[in-house]
């Protein structure tokens, strides 16, 4: 197993090599100069010199061909460093350290809501299956499925923030925290946080959970129609016993493969309900390093999610030899 995860991890370097390289192209290539950006923002009253601006471009590393730029930027890498943004006057991992938590408090509170909803709604619709009642929660769990977040965001917002202002079930319309959140008292704050976050967390969880609920259903019929469930069955053994033990501990090879290629959504974030709820997150961080030209953000934020994209395909590997003793990658 050493050597097979030895070799996985030889080939999920050359492949973060080429990603970082490709995209870094991609990048330098985009229409519009972060350093005219920037200068627009200051006012025609600070307007630099021609020579202030091409020493701004070589302090940056602008004035260099994008593939001789990027290995510059990849020798700062290696040492630990990924570079100044060029709009906010802060390191790149400073910054994105700052945003690490904001999305966490949503993103695992959200898988964990995921899990432990979709797994019991899974197991009772196969249960159920071909019931009135299974029907009526698969037809409930697609219409979840297919209606976009941004729109349950803004039907949230206009109902919860809107319509329910003024009563005790009014909540936040964006942020994090309240204006007054620094004059509270410690459990103050965790509700005032619990408060801004509960509309995230519900438009992150409603999609995931139709999604797994009916993953769970789906592995689970495949499972019982084996030949050792009907044996299982033909013995004596109880249905709950038969679901649990027999049938739940197989459909667990393909959920855990999955759950390891979630560690990348744990701190992507997503770009478009940060942007309506003015979450302070990675998703938020990332458009705004778009918008702003900001390559060294962008690139720290690219080399974070694809470095995390591959530790989630070895987690997934190993976990998956995990639960089946049958898998060997001796």
């Amino acid at each position: 197993m050493t050597s097979y995860f030895l070799r996985r991890l030889l080939i999920g370097l050359l492949t973060l090599l080429l990603i970082t390289f490709v995209v870094y192209g991609l990048i330098r290539m985009m229409p519009g100069d972060p350093l005219l950006m920037k200068l627009e923002a200051m006012g025609p009253d600070k307007e630099p010199k021609l020579e202030d601006i091409e020493r701004m471009r070589e302090m940056f590393g602008l004035n260099q061909p994008w593939y001789l730029a990027y290995f510059t930027w990849l020798s700062k890498v290696i040492t630990g460093d990924l570079g100044e943004s060029l709009s906010r006057h802060a390191s790149v991992a400073k910054l994105i350290a700052e945003r690490i938590g904001p999305t966490l408090v949503i993103s695992v509170s959200s898988l964990i809501l995921t899990y432990i909803l979709s797994v019991p709604l899974g197991l009772y619709a196969t249960a159920r299956d071909g019931k009135p009642e299974e029907r009526v929660l698969s037809t409930l769990l697609y219409m979840l499925y297919s209606l976009p977040s941004f729109v349950a965001a803004l039907m949230l917002q206009t109902f919860f923030a809107i319509k329910l202002r003024g009563t005790a079930f009014e909540l936040p319309l964006f942020g994090m925290t309240s204006d007054n959140f620094d004059s509270l008292s410690m459990p103050a704050k965790m509700v005032d946080v619990m408060r801004h976050s509960f509309l995230p967390i519900l438009c992150y969880t409603y999609g995931g959970l139709a999604y797994y609920s009916r993953f769970i259903r789906a592995n689970m019929q495949e499972v019982i129609r084996q030949d050792y469930i009907r044996t299982a069955r033909a013995k004596g053994v109880g249905p709950l016993r038969v679901f649990w033990t027999h049938a739940f501990r197989n459909t667990l090879i393909p959920m855990v493969t999955m759950m390891g290629l979630t560690l990348p959504a744990l701190l992507s974030g997503a770009i478009i309900l940060e942007q309506i709820f003015s979450w302070p997150g990675m998703g938020k961080l990332f458009f705004e390093s778009i918008r702003e030209r900001d390559y060294p953000t962008l690139m720290g934020l690219v080399l974070m999610f694809s470095v995390l994209t591959l530790i989630g395909q070895m987690l997934a590997d190993f976990l998956y030899a995990l639960v089946d003793p049958r898998v060997s990658y001796a």
